[in-house]
């Protein structure tokens, strides 16, 4: 464990937040995980960080003394005080409780300039942190770069001397920021969920024989990474294999009691299977999916909102195969209760708000890549399925679909 190691043993997410596994995502950290030290470790940064000053600096002084890899001795030499101080100063502006983004690009960007000269694997610490700072200021382009010069320097030379979770993180990273940038290409989610299923199988904690069994124990740990990476296969065209990672994805929410995305999970891969063309298959997981939608709970009013709209996607997506399959009258039977059950939530959604004396609340701007940046009330009617481009940049929907429910909202002209 080297000194910019800035990860723990627990997973981490793209934006640097120090999360259990079944915690949401979507949300930045306001302040550095924590770390534990012990004699048989040099100290992490984050954990200096935490430290009274006269603390840190002895830490700091403990990690000048580590050794040099060979491979860099010649070109490496330690930080200078002044460029210790940069670090800390920039570190502390992106993980401290006064958060100045535009602060900390701009002085992280001078840490990893002054950083040239030390070893990849705190190289790739720095860029991988900035790549977190781009995505929390909206830029995810610019968070893909960094991502991936992190990534570089992890798979390359001197990078395995790096902080075990500092691949899965950046690889993380590099998939939400894919994801974050809206429609693209297939063959650029093919590579995003390359990235995640890689980041989750290195999550794994447990030495397995298969890559499909540490997969499988990654995605136990992080089911909103298994989701998103469910999403981004469907993208990618693959939906027999998004199918399948919804529903472990079903399953390991399920494991932890979140019967809400539990569900909302079972829906997307219904909807997976449809698009895949598996009609019957579809029918089936589609139907239970649906009924079960009575039995989700949460506190969270606004996720139960949720589980309703991604109801009404599965109820009209289940309609279009129907309406293909020559099933009309089953067909029709959907559809309409897919547009009665969206009506309905907005009804209720418009009656809490007048109850509670607010009206409704334009979200503060944010990138988009997690199950709980689905839509809710207000988000969705039976209208809006008759706009392809809603169908194509909103819901993302594949074109096999896209091409059934066009059909059904015609009638079948």
């Amino acid at each position: 464990m080297r000194f910019l190691s800035l990860t723990t043993t627990a997973f981490v997410s793209s934006t640097g937040s120090m999360r259990k596994p079944h915690d949401s995502s979507t949300a930045f950290p306001l302040v550095p995980p924590a770390v534990v030290m012990t004699e048989l470790s040099p100290p992490t940064f984050s954990s200096v960080m935490q430290q009274p000053q006269s603390v840190v600096n002895i830490a700091i002084q403990d990690w000048l003394t580590v050794v040099v890899p060979p491979a860099f001795a010649a070109d490496a030499s330690p930080p200078t005080p002044k460029e210790i101080a940069l670090l800390r100063e920039a570190l502390g502006s992106f993980y401290g409780v006064d958060r100045d983004l535009v602060k900390s690009e701009a002085l992280l960007t001078q840490a990893i300039d002054a950083w040239q000269r030390q070893p990849p694997d705190e190289q790739a610490a720095l860029y991988r942190v900035r790549g977190d700072c781009y995505l929390a200021e909206l830029k995810p382009q610019e968070a893909e770069k960094d991502y991936t010069i992190a990534i570089n320097f992890l798979e390359g030379p001197g990078g395995e001397l790096a902080d075990k979770e500092e691949l899965p993180a950046a690889l993380l990273g590099r998939a939400r920021a894919i994801r974050s940038e809206g429609v693209v290409s297939k063959e650029k989610s093919l590579k995003a969920s390359r990235d995640y299923q890689k980041s989750l199988r290195l999550s794994s904690h447990e030495e397995w024989d298969t890559d499909e069994e540490l997969f499988e124990d990654g995605a136990s740990r992080n089911p909103y990474a298994t989701w998103e990476c469910g999403m981004e296969l469907r993208a990618a065209g693959l939906y027999d294999q998004a199918y399948q990672v919804h529903m472990l994805a079903a399953d390991s929410f399920a494991d932890i009691a979140d019967k809400a995305r539990s569900i909302i999970c079972s829906l997307d891969a219904g909807i997976d299977l449809a698009a895949a063309g598996k009609t019957e298959q579809a029918k089936k997981v589609l139907k239970d999916a649906i009924d079960s939608t009575t039995k989700a709970e949460a506190r969270d009013v606004e996720l139960l909102q949720r589980v309703i709209a991604k109801e009404g996607e599965a109820r009209i997506a289940l309609a279009s195969i129907l309406w293909d399959n020559k099933e009309r009258g089953a067909a029709e039977a959907q559809l309409g209760e897919a547009c009665s059950r969206l009506d309905q939530l907005d009804a209720d959604a418009t009656a809490r708000n007048a109850k509670l004396g607010r009206k409704p609340e334009l979200a503060p701007p944010r990138l988009k890549f997690s199950i709980d940046d689905g839509l809710g009330a207000f988000d969705l009617s039976c209208t809006r399925f008759k706009n392809e481009k809603f169908l194509t940049e909103t819901l993302q929907w594949p074109d096999e679909l896209k091409i059934k429910v066009i059909k059904l909202e015609n009638l079948g002209k």
